[in-house]
């Protein structure tokens, strides 16, 4: 029993630090282009009417009056 928990009070910390010396994921904002594509994906995907569809996809793709392209 003895030896059963020395290795344990030696192994815990051990796997502990190990969990702990990951680095955590670095989560960075999507650009501008990427949000765009996902949403014309999903809008092709989409079973709206084509009128909407035309609408959104215009709405997306055609520069705006700030000089900005839209979404």
């Amino acid at each position: 029993m003895n030896r059963a928990l020395a290795l344990l009070s030696l192994t815990l910390p051990l796997w502990l630090v190990g969990c702990a010396s990951q680095p955590a994921p670095q989560h960075e904002p999507y650009s501008d282009e990427q949000v765009k594509s996902f949403a014309l994906k999903m809008l092709g995907a989409s079973n709206m009417s084509d009128e909407l569809y035309a609408k959104y996809r215009r709405a997306l793709t055609e520069p705006r009056e700030d000089g900005r392209s839209g979404s």
